[in-house]
Protein backbone atom coordinates (compact mmCIF):
# COMPACT_ATOMS: atom_id res chain seq x y z
CA UNK A 1 0.00 0.00 0.00
CA UNK A 2 1.17 3.03 -1.29
CA UNK A 3 2.05 5.72 2.07
CA UNK A 4 -0.25 8.85 2.13
CA UNK A 5 0.40 11.73 0.25
CA UNK A 6 1.00 15.05 2.48
CA UNK A 7 -0.15 16.98 -0.67
CA UNK A 8 -3.70 15.50 -0.98
CA UNK A 9 -6.45 13.55 0.50
CA UNK A 10 -9.83 11.89 -0.57
CA UNK A 11 -12.52 10.02 0.80
CA UNK A 12 -16.48 8.79 -0.58
CA UNK A 13 -19.11 9.74 1.93
CA UNK A 14 -22.67 9.03 1.70
CA UNK A 15 -24.93 12.35 2.84
CA UNK A 16 -27.12 11.09 5.82
CA UNK A 17 -30.47 12.19 6.53
CA UNK A 18 -30.19 12.17 10.23
CA UNK A 19 -27.59 15.13 9.17
CA UNK A 20 -29.89 17.06 7.44
CA UNK A 21 -32.57 20.04 8.10
CA UNK A 22 -36.41 19.94 7.52
CA UNK A 23 -35.75 20.22 3.67
CA UNK A 24 -33.52 17.20 3.69
CA UNK A 25 -30.60 19.49 3.04
CA UNK A 26 -27.23 19.43 4.31
CA UNK A 27 -26.54 22.57 6.77
CA UNK A 28 -23.96 24.80 7.05
CA UNK A 29 -22.70 23.72 10.44
CA UNK A 30 -23.26 19.85 8.86
CA UNK A 31 -20.91 20.52 6.11
CA UNK A 32 -17.97 21.98 8.13
CA UNK A 33 -18.52 18.74 10.21
CA UNK A 34 -17.47 16.94 7.12
CA UNK A 35 -14.85 19.39 6.48
CA UNK A 36 -13.07 19.08 9.41
CA UNK A 37 -13.50 15.31 9.58
CA UNK A 38 -11.66 14.70 6.62
CA UNK A 39 -9.18 17.22 7.56
CA UNK A 40 -8.64 15.20 10.93
CA UNK A 41 -8.42 12.28 8.83
CA UNK A 42 -5.75 13.32 6.69
CA UNK A 43 -3.29 13.96 9.55
CA UNK A 44 -4.37 10.65 11.11
CA UNK A 45 -3.54 9.43 8.18
CA UNK A 46 0.06 10.73 8.10
CA UNK A 47 0.67 9.53 11.79
CA UNK A 48 0.10 13.22 13.21
CA UNK A 49 -2.92 11.67 15.96
CA UNK A 50 -4.20 12.94 18.81
CA UNK A 51 -1.62 11.22 21.18
CA UNK A 52 1.28 12.93 18.87
CA UNK A 53 -0.63 16.58 19.69
CA UNK A 54 -0.89 15.54 23.06
CA UNK A 55 2.62 14.26 23.45
CA UNK A 56 4.07 17.72 21.75
CA UNK A 57 1.47 19.96 23.84
CA UNK A 58 0.12 21.32 20.50
CA UNK A 59 -3.27 21.81 19.14
CA UNK A 60 -4.92 23.05 15.84
CA UNK A 61 -7.10 26.07 16.08
CA UNK A 62 -9.72 27.37 12.92
CA UNK A 63 -8.64 30.98 12.07
CA UNK A 64 -11.16 31.64 9.46
CA UNK A 65 -13.12 29.98 6.92
CA UNK A 66 -14.98 30.79 3.80
CA UNK A 67 -17.54 28.24 2.82
CA UNK A 68 -19.58 28.35 -0.83
CA UNK A 69 -21.62 26.37 -2.55
CA UNK A 70 -22.91 26.26 -5.68
CA UNK A 71 -26.48 23.94 -5.18
CA UNK A 72 -27.99 22.40 -1.52
CA UNK A 73 -26.62 19.39 -0.82
CA UNK A 74 -28.91 16.31 -0.27
CA UNK A 75 -29.89 13.57 2.06
CA UNK A 76 -29.06 10.24 -0.01
CA UNK A 77 -26.30 11.85 -2.05
CA UNK A 78 -22.84 10.24 -2.47
CA UNK A 79 -20.22 12.73 -2.90
CA UNK A 80 -16.21 12.87 -2.89
CA UNK A 81 -14.07 15.16 -0.83
CA UNK A 82 -10.70 16.14 -1.51
CA UNK A 83 -8.87 18.08 0.80
CA UNK A 84 -5.34 20.17 -0.08
CA UNK A 85 -3.18 21.41 3.14
CA UNK A 86 -0.35 23.99 2.20
CA UNK A 87 2.77 25.22 3.87
CA UNK A 88 2.05 27.96 6.50
CA UNK A 89 2.36 31.28 6.11
CA UNK A 90 3.26 33.76 9.02
CA UNK A 91 1.92 31.11 11.00
CA UNK A 92 -0.99 30.42 9.23
CA UNK A 93 -1.68 27.13 7.60
CA UNK A 94 -4.44 27.05 4.65
CA UNK A 95 -6.34 23.99 4.20
CA UNK A 96 -8.61 23.72 1.13
CA UNK A 97 -11.62 21.40 0.49
CA UNK A 98 -13.73 20.44 -2.74
CA UNK A 99 -16.99 18.73 -2.36
CA UNK A 100 -17.60 17.03 -5.80
CA UNK A 101 -21.11 15.04 -7.08
CA UNK A 102 -21.15 11.75 -8.66
CA UNK A 103 -20.03 13.32 -11.84
CA UNK A 104 -16.88 15.14 -10.28
CA UNK A 105 -18.10 18.62 -10.66
CA UNK A 106 -17.62 20.93 -7.53
CA UNK A 107 -20.60 21.80 -5.84
CA UNK A 108 -18.91 23.26 -3.07
CA UNK A 109 -15.69 24.60 -1.43
CA UNK A 110 -14.09 25.60 1.39
CA UNK A 111 -10.99 27.76 2.92
CA UNK A 112 -9.87 26.89 6.21
CA UNK A 113 -7.24 28.89 7.81
CA UNK A 114 -5.49 27.49 11.27
CA UNK A 115 -3.18 28.64 13.96
CA UNK A 116 -1.04 26.08 15.78
CA UNK A 117 -1.02 26.68 19.66
CA UNK A 118 1.03 25.56 22.41
CA UNK A 119 -1.71 24.50 24.67
CA UNK A 120 0.09 24.88 27.81
CA UNK A 121 1.03 28.57 27.04
CA UNK A 122 -1.65 29.47 24.97
CA UNK A 123 0.10 31.25 22.35
CA UNK A 124 0.29 30.77 18.41
CA UNK A 125 3.83 28.65 17.40
CA UNK A 126 5.57 30.22 14.35
CA UNK A 127 7.39 27.30 13.80
CA UNK A 128 6.29 23.70 15.12
CA UNK A 129 7.77 21.74 17.47
CA UNK A 130 10.20 19.04 14.90
CA UNK A 131 8.16 15.97 17.48
CA UNK A 132 4.85 17.22 15.98
CA UNK A 133 6.14 16.07 12.17
CA UNK A 134 4.28 18.37 9.84
CA UNK A 135 4.97 17.63 6.50
CA UNK A 136 2.93 20.81 4.56
CA UNK A 137 5.20 22.31 2.47
CA UNK A 138 3.08 22.93 -0.95
CA UNK A 139 2.15 26.39 -1.87
CA UNK A 140 -1.39 27.24 -1.98
CA UNK A 141 -3.28 27.03 -4.87
CA UNK A 142 -6.62 28.19 -4.42
CA UNK A 143 -8.23 30.65 -2.28
CA UNK A 144 -11.59 31.85 -1.11
CA UNK A 145 -13.14 35.42 -0.53
CA UNK A 146 -12.94 36.09 3.47
CA UNK A 147 -13.52 39.71 3.79
CA UNK A 148 -15.59 40.23 7.37
CA UNK A 149 -18.47 43.33 7.11
CA UNK A 150 -18.32 45.46 9.88
CA UNK A 151 -22.20 46.90 10.73
CA UNK A 152 -22.71 50.02 12.05
CA UNK A 153 -26.06 48.73 14.40
CA UNK A 154 -26.47 45.62 15.98
CA UNK A 155 -29.47 43.64 16.98
CA UNK A 156 -29.33 42.13 20.62
CA UNK A 157 -30.58 38.20 20.17
CA UNK A 158 -29.99 37.13 23.67
CA UNK A 159 -26.93 34.85 25.50
CA UNK A 160 -25.64 31.76 24.70
CA UNK A 161 -23.90 29.06 26.57
CA UNK A 162 -21.45 26.44 25.66
CA UNK A 163 -22.79 23.51 26.44
CA UNK A 164 -21.66 19.51 26.84
CA UNK A 165 -23.03 18.65 23.99
CA UNK A 166 -21.43 21.02 21.82
CA UNK A 167 -18.00 21.37 23.58
CA UNK A 168 -14.75 19.56 21.80
CA UNK A 169 -11.76 17.81 23.42
CA UNK A 170 -10.26 20.75 23.92
CA UNK A 171 -13.13 22.31 26.38
CA UNK A 172 -14.30 24.91 24.08
CA UNK A 173 -17.47 25.23 21.70
CA UNK A 174 -16.55 23.32 18.61
CA UNK A 175 -15.57 25.31 15.95
CA UNK A 176 -18.77 23.71 13.63
CA UNK A 177 -20.98 24.70 15.71
CA UNK A 178 -20.56 28.34 15.32
CA UNK A 179 -22.40 27.60 12.05
CA UNK A 180 -25.27 26.03 13.21
CA UNK A 181 -24.92 29.16 15.81
CA UNK A 182 -25.46 31.35 13.00
CA UNK A 183 -28.02 29.75 10.78
CA UNK A 184 -30.03 29.97 14.11
CA UNK A 185 -29.63 33.75 14.41
CA UNK A 186 -31.33 34.30 10.90
CA UNK A 187 -34.68 35.24 10.35
CA UNK A 188 -36.54 32.30 10.66
CA UNK A 189 -38.87 32.64 7.89
CA UNK A 190 -35.34 33.43 5.73
CA UNK A 191 -33.46 29.97 6.75
CA UNK A 192 -36.37 27.53 6.91
CA UNK A 193 -36.69 28.36 2.95
CA UNK A 194 -34.02 29.55 1.26
CA UNK A 195 -30.60 27.71 0.83
CA UNK A 196 -27.17 29.86 1.58
CA UNK A 197 -24.52 30.02 -0.89
CA UNK A 198 -21.93 31.60 1.39
CA UNK A 199 -20.82 31.67 4.86
CA UNK A 200 -17.68 33.17 6.48
CA UNK A 201 -16.77 32.59 10.18
CA UNK A 202 -13.92 34.74 11.60
CA UNK A 203 -12.93 32.77 14.99
CA UNK A 204 -11.39 35.67 17.97
CA UNK A 205 -11.95 33.73 21.35
CA UNK A 206 -12.51 30.63 22.55
CA UNK A 207 -16.32 29.94 24.43
CA UNK A 208 -15.26 27.74 27.38
CA UNK A 209 -17.86 25.07 28.73
CA UNK A 210 -20.43 26.69 30.79
CA UNK A 211 -19.02 30.13 29.32
CA UNK A 212 -21.81 32.63 28.16
CA UNK A 213 -21.46 35.21 24.92
CA UNK A 214 -24.07 37.97 23.72
CA UNK A 215 -25.23 37.30 20.32
CA UNK A 216 -25.93 39.82 17.81
CA UNK A 217 -27.29 40.35 14.34
CA UNK A 218 -27.76 42.73 11.14
CA UNK A 219 -29.04 42.79 7.64
CA UNK A 220 -26.46 43.07 5.44
CA UNK A 221 -27.05 43.41 1.85
CA UNK A 222 -30.49 42.40 0.22
CA UNK A 223 -29.51 38.64 1.10
CA UNK A 224 -27.02 38.74 3.91
CA UNK A 225 -26.45 38.59 7.40
CA UNK A 226 -24.01 39.63 10.18
CA UNK A 227 -23.88 37.74 13.10
CA UNK A 228 -21.45 37.82 15.96
CA UNK A 229 -20.77 36.78 19.56
CA UNK A 230 -19.22 38.92 22.08
CA UNK A 231 -17.42 38.02 25.41
CA UNK A 232 -16.27 40.90 28.38
CA UNK A 233 -13.08 40.91 26.68
CA UNK A 234 -13.89 41.69 22.87
CA UNK A 235 -15.68 40.09 20.21
CA UNK A 236 -15.50 35.51 20.31
CA UNK A 237 -16.97 34.96 16.75
CA UNK A 238 -18.42 36.76 13.59
CA UNK A 239 -20.07 35.41 10.27
CA UNK A 240 -21.26 36.69 7.53
CA UNK A 241 -24.09 34.64 5.96
CA UNK A 242 -25.63 35.18 2.48
CA UNK A 243 -28.56 33.55 0.98
CA UNK A 244 -28.35 32.04 -2.51
CA UNK A 245 -30.78 34.30 -4.70
CA UNK A 246 -28.35 37.44 -4.35
CA UNK A 247 -25.67 35.31 -5.89
CA UNK A 248 -27.76 34.67 -8.85
CA UNK A 249 -28.61 38.22 -9.26
CA UNK A 250 -24.96 39.48 -9.47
Amino acid sequence: MAAPSALQYEKEITVEHYQCDLRDQLPMGGLLRQIQQISTDHCDALGITAQRYQDTNTAFLLAKISVECLRPIVAGERLRVVTRPSAPVRAIYYRFTSILDEQGREICSADARWTLIDTQKRRILRNPPPALGLPFTAPAERTLELSMPRPAELERLGEFTASYSRTDRNGHLNNTFYADLTCDALPLEQISQRSLRRMTLYYHKELRLGQSMELFRAPEGPDGWYVCGTLPQGKCFEAHAVFADSEERS
